[in-house]
Parts: structure tokens; sequence; C-alpha cells
């Protein structure tokens, strides 16, 4: 087991790259809670952590939130993010995307503490929280209790916010939980000026609209991204593919559609916008 001196060595080498957007030196203190039979790596980085500051203190967060979500300690995870500071916070919602393990309390608890992110002042804590919860739905955690603060956080003032939790929203909308109070703001978002919010408010209203539910009511701002020049293509993909699944449910679906399509000038270069098209013709 690593002396004391070592483990101060070790954390002198943790250090946030600018360039790369990452931490480094965090692998060595993942191994070594691995082996931590007798808890003194544990204890060390406990003691250390109010000492440090920034992303340092956020990294090593990541490396004890990672830790207790492994080895299945809730308590101690919850008592990690209940620090004020916000890279700590961040870090530990960072740290839970992972699977929850055998403890049936874990996947709840993970998914409380960032319905407790979801509240807070820090976009960044949010956009994590938005992380947590589609990431734990695919680790088939129950993530009911996040519905009711995505619909909130898709009107966030942070269209980074906006994005992750249309994201999130589309990851849900392929279990069973009832999204169509989402709708409409997912509409709207996809017509934000920010091009990663409308595309995922697109995709998200397709995952929707693929698990038989409506979507009537964003189709105008669906027709209206169809318009969009901007050389990335996955905003009118998504777009496209939602309004041609909707148009697929009924004549009326389609009719609406048709309509809405008269009010813009779609360029046919597109191949996205060609398909929505033909496959519209082929229903006629």
């Amino acid at each position: 087991m690593a002396t004391t001196s070592e483990l101060r060595h070790l954390l002198s080498l943790v250090r946030f790259d600018t360039r790369l957007n990452c931490m480094e030196g965090l692998t060595a203190f993942h191994s070594l809670l691995e082996q931590d039979s007798d808890g003194s790596v544990l204890r060390f980085l406990n003691e250390e952590l109010p000492k440090l500051e920034g992303k340092k203190r956020g990294g090593i967060a990541y490396a004890l939130a990672e830790h207790h979500r492994q080895t299945g300690n809730l308590k101690s995870l919850q008592q990690l993010y209940a620090d004020d500071d916000i890279e700590v916070k961040a870090s530990v919602l960072n740290a839970l995307w992972g699977h929850p393990g055998s403890d049936p309390e874990m996947g709840p608890g993970i998914v409380q503490l960032a319905i407790d992110g979801a509240n807070h002042a820090s976009p960044t804590v949010r956009t994590e929280a938005c992380s947590v919860f589609q990431n734990q739905f695919g680790w088939k955690v129950d993530v009911s209790g996040a519905i009711d603060p995505l619909h909130r956080l898709l009107s966030d003032d942070s269209d980074r916010v906006r994005s992750q939790a249309a994201c999130a929203i589309g990851n849900l909308a392929k279990g069973k939980y009832n999204l169509s109070e989402h709708v409409a703001q997912l509409g709207q978002n996809a017509r934000r000026e920010d091009i990663s919010v409308r595309n995922y408010s697109a995709w998200a209203l397709w995952q929707i609209t693929r698990n038989k539910q409506d979507i009537g009511v964003a189709v105008p701002e669906l027709v209206q991204l169809l318009a969009d020049n901007d050389d990335w293509n996955d905003p009118r993909k998504n777009a496209a593919g939602a309004l041609l699944h909707h148009a697929k449910k009924s004549s009326q679906n389609r009719e609406q559609v048709m309509q809405c399509l008269k009010m813009v000038q779609l360029d046919p270069k597109y191949k996205e916008i060609h398909r929505l098209q033909e496959g519209l013709a082929s229903m006629s």
C-alpha cells in the first residue's frame, strides 16, 4: 500500500489540462481505491479534499464519488454531494452515470441527488443532473421523478441546460413515461438560436412520436426548422424524421404537415428534405 508521502506526490500530479479539457493524474487513485483494503487511501483523500481548490478538488471528488458508487456506499455519496462547492457537486454527479450496482437503494438515491442538482443555481450542476437522469434510465432505474424537473429545465436560462434536458427527454421517451407536457416547449426550442438546442429538441420530438405520443403542437416549429440552411444536417434530419413519423399515424396528421410545408420554402438539395417529400407523397 502506498505511503502518505507517496500519496501526496500522486496528489501533486493531479491537474486539469485546459487544452484537452480533462483531469490528469486520477487514474492512479482509481487503482489505489480499488485495492484500498485498509481504507488508508480513502481517509487520505477525504482529509485532503477540503484543502484543495477548483478543478483539482472536483477531480478528487469525482474519484471518491465513483468509488462510493462502485462500493454501494450511498451514505458517503450523499455526504460528499452535500459539499457546497460547485466543482464538487458537478463532479459527483458526473461520476454517477455508471451502473448503480446491486444495492436496490443506490439507483433511487442517485436519481434523488440528480433531482436536487436540477434545482441548483449553477448551470453546470443542472447540466450534469440531466446526464444522470438519462444514464440511470439506461441502467433501467426508475427516473419518473425526473419528468417534472426536465420540463422546467427545457425553459432554462442556459442553452446548454436546455440542450441536455432535451437529450435526456429523448432518451426517456424510449420508456413508458408520459412526456406530452414537454412537447410544446420542445417545439419552441426547435427554433432556438443555439443549434444544439434545436437539434436535440427535434430529436427528442422524433423519439416521442416514435413512442406513440402526439407531437402535433410542435409541427409548425419542426417545419420551420427544415428551412434552416446551416451546414450541419442533423437538425433537419431529426425534424424530418419526426414529421414523417407523425404524418404516418393518420391522414389528419399528414394533412397538418402538408399544410405547414406550404408556409416555408425548402431547399431540395438537402437529402433529408427530399426523403420527407418522397415519404409524404407515398402516403397519398
